[in-house]
C-alpha cells in the first residue's frame, strides 16, 4: 500500500467482511497509513459512501472497503496524475 501512494497513486482494499475489515482498520499498520484514508462500510450514511467512493480514485487516497462494494460500485478516476502512474 505504501510503496503505491508513493507513486502517487490510489489504493482500494476490499475485505470480505466487517470483521475482517474492522481489524485491519485496529492494527498498527492501519494508523501508519497516513491522514488520507477512508473506511467504506454498509452502516455509513449515504451522503459518506457517495463522498468516500467519489474520492477513492485521487491521488494517495486509501480506501478500505468491504468486498460488498467491490461489485457493481462505480470508481470513477478523474485525477490525470493517478491515470498517468497507472491507477
Amino acid at each position: 500500500i505504501q510503496t503505491v501512494i508513493k507513486q502517487k497513486r490510489s489504493v482500494i482494499v476490499f475485505f470480505q467482511d466487517n470483521a475482517h475489515l474492522k481489524d485491519f482498520a485496529n492494527s498498527p499498520f492501519y494508523h501508519k497509513l497516513g491522514r488520507q484514508k477512508k473506511l467504506l462500510t454498509e452502516d455509513i450514511s449515504n451522503n459518506d459512501k457517495e463522498f468516500v467512493i467519489s474520492k477513492a480514485a485521487t491521488v494517495g487516497q486509501v480506501t478500505i472497503s468491504t468486498a460488498v462494494f467491490g461489485r457493481g460500485t462505480d470508481f470513477f478516476c478523474k485525477d490525470e496524475t493517478i491515470q498517468r502512474n497507472g491507477g
